[in-house]
């Protein structure tokens, strides 16, 4: 368990830990000269009989020290508010136990200071008013114990009391999941051992020989060796103090710096804007506006950065609002973090709350969209955040993306995505995206209706042309959603593709008998030339046919899919041009680069210039195939363009 002292300061919070650890937290010599903490101090109490150890952070008092302050009590377990019995409840008081509040520690006690030098009575008042600060805030009901620090008056007392808090402990046991995160908050060389960072850990497990990352500078390091509330150890886990030896080539050039994390390399990446739940402090006197620059103290860190308010103009004392945090350089957070805001000279804390959105959104959203993400993200179970995501987002929801937003392990990950109502969806561009099945039934089942819907209202045609499906269905889907499920269904054999259009398995075109009569006269014609398919007018005159009869007929043909039109006088049959189509494939596979020139495919198939050109363009435009320079590269395969 990790203890942090708050308090107004020369109240007593160095003398305290003192007298319950035998240890001196204040180390710099100016602290000493001073009589008074300016940076953190760390001091450990072993329990008897047990493997066990508490760790305190001394934090300091005085408010020009509020941001160390904010550094120490991140993470925490256990809160230590110390008052003076003299003088009661003071401003810092106040601003610590805020800080506190907003920083969701929910567990703590009352050092009532200093009763050696007041009256009995001048402690029932003092508790009096202690009880009543606490009352509306998440420690009320805390043990309020006296204590006389020097003469070791209470000292028991309050020890008995923080055993039984670690006893009943819970955060060791919920979140040593997840990767491995350490917030930085010291950094010193050893001689004989090297580079050495401490803070505390956050989540996940690290053991020595762990390949870590230092975040934001994504630093590789090695874990060398680990101590974990203050004795050497073979494992750091969630809920330690912990000092980490680490070794790496890079330490030499790059400073590590208070505020960076040693995490584990799957949580190495950070980002400038976080989507947050913010809360403002009940006791601000006027409300928060939109754009307001602040200090955002986010683990160890202190970061500039300006709120952008998702749900009005203002926040009000005491109310709570989805918002953006914009920052002024990296970050890195998982979701659940929390974090507290003080105004731009960072005299006063302001606001806190909890990371939502800890890595950006795979894609544009509007406020609206970012809205229902964060609604989502806002759920306690991983489950049902993931439920309302693939819910709320078109999409679906990017399964690498949910993993590092939430810290998932792998496996833990893959237990959600065996879930019943997860499906996973394998987008063409996007990679794998998970959607609620009762979504994915939904739209498969609207695609199926809208191409037989097509079949009844246009019986000789071959099927619906693939870029008119998302015109045709009644609702609007992203465009790689749609070609996903659509092939999907494909490959299940729901529907097919024929000449480029999507049509029931069964469906057979029907074309009055004259039509089809004109279109087996045209078919032999093609057939005949072969892969050189021949002009538009150089057909008329060996079929015995007006162009002015024949143009419109082959116009026609190609709408309803039994001809493709390559070029403005050239036409091909299915067949044929799914073979010219697999010629470009071959070329592509049987090439070091994956590429080929019009004249190697001119070459290969046997086919004149201008019908090269004609054929070449015609894939681009179709998608098969893609530019680059002089060369081709495929973009599809021929069966995800031309069908099977």
């Amino acid at each position: 368990m990790i203890v942090a002292t708050a308090g107004h300061v020369d109240h007593g919070k160095t003398t305290l830990i003192r007298a319950l650890t035998g240890v001196e937290t204040d180390r710099l010599p100016e602290e000493q000269a001073r009589g008074m903490t300016i940076d953190l101090g760390f001091a450990y109490l072993e329990l008897p009989g047990s493997a066990e150890v508490i760790g305190f952070v001394d934090v300091p008092g005085h408010e020009r020290f509020v941001r160390n302050m904010l550094a120490g009590v991140a993470g925490i377990d256990f809160a230590l508010l110390v008052i003076a019995a003299d003088d009661g409840p003071m401003p810092q008081t106040q601003e610590h136990l805020a800080i506190l509040e907003l920083l969701g520690i929910t567990r703590g006690a009352v050092a009532l200071t200093k009763v050696d030098r007041v009256d009995e009575e001048r402690v029932h008042e003092v508790t009096a008013e202690v009880e009543a600060l606490l009352a509306a805030t998440p420690l009320a009901g805390s043990p309020i114990i006296p204590v006389a620090a020097p003469a070791g008056r209470g000292v028991e007392t309050l020890k008995k009391s923080l055993l039984f808090a670690q006893a009943n402990r819970t955060r060791g046991k919920t979140e040593a999941r997840g990767h491995f995160r350490l917030a930085i908050d010291r950094r010193f060389i050893l001689e004989g051992a090297g580079r050495v960072v401490t803070g505390t850990v956050y989540s996940g497990r690290a053991a020595p020989g762990d390949e870590l990352c230092i975040a934001p500078a994504n630093l590789e390091v090695r874990v060398r060796s680990l101590h974990a509330q203050n004795r050497a150890s073979l494992e750091a886990t969630a809920g330690q103090r912990c000092g980490v030896n680490v070794s790496g080539g890079d330490l030499r050039r790059h400073e590590i710096h208070r505020g960076d994390w040693l995490v584990a390399p799957a949580l190495a990446s950070t980002c400038t804007r976080l989507g947050v739940r913010l809360r403002l402090a009940r006791d601000e006197a006027q409300a928060l506006k939109d754009g307001t620059p602040v200090h955002v103290h986010l683990g160890a860190a202190d970061l500039g950065g300006r709120v952008a308010l998702l749900e009005g103009a203002t926040l009000a004392p005491g109310e709570t609002m989805f918002a953006q945090l914009q920052l002024d350089a990296p970050a890195l957070a998982v979701q659940g973090d929390r974090f507290v805001l003080r105004d731009q000279s960072a005299r006063r804390t302001l606001a806190g709350g909890e990371v939502l959105e800890a890595v950006p959104w795979p894609g544009k959203l509007s406020r609206a969209r970012r809205l229902e993400l964060l609604q989502a993200l806002a759920l306690e179970e991983p489950m049902a955040r993931l439920a309302a995501l693939m819910e709320s987002q078109p999409e679906g929801v990017s399964p690498a993306w949910f993993a590092r937003n939430t810290n998932l392990l792998p496996e833990d990950l893959a237990r959600l995505t065996a879930h019943p109502q997860c499906r996973e969806l394998e987008l063409v561009r996007d990679g794998v995206r998970l959607l609620g099945a009762t979504r994915l039934e939904a739209l498969r089942t609207a695609i199926l209706h809208t191409v037989r819907a097509h079949h009844l209202a246009d019986p000789a045609q071959t099927g619906l042309p693939e870029p008119l499906l998302a015109r045709t269905l009644a609702a609007r889907e992203p465009p790689e959603l749609l070609r996903a499920v659509t092939e999907q269904l494909v490959r299940e054999g729901g529907i097919a593709r024929r000449a480029g259009q999507l049509c029931d398995p069964a469906h057979t075109p029907v074309l009055p008998p004259a039509e089809e009569r004109l279109l087996e006269h045209v078919a032999a014609e093609l057939r005949r030339h072969g892969r050189q398919a021949p002009a538009l007018h150089d057909m008329p005159e060996p079929m015995q046919i007006t162009v002015e009869v024949l143009k419109p007929f082959m116009e026609r043909m190609a709408k309803l899919g039994h001809l493709h039109q390559v070029g403005r006088y050239r036409y091909y049959l299915p067949e044929t041009l799914k073979e010219l189509a697999h010629c470009a494939e071959t070329l592509s596979e049987s090439s070091d680069s994956a590429c080929f020139t019009a004249v190697q495919y001119k070459e290969y198939c046997g086919i004149g210039r201008n019908v090269t050109i004609e054929l070449l363009e015609y894939f681009d435009r179709v998608g098969l195939t893609r530019r680059q320079g002089q060369t081709r590269r495929m973009r599809q395969r021929v069966r995800q363009v031309l069908g099977a």
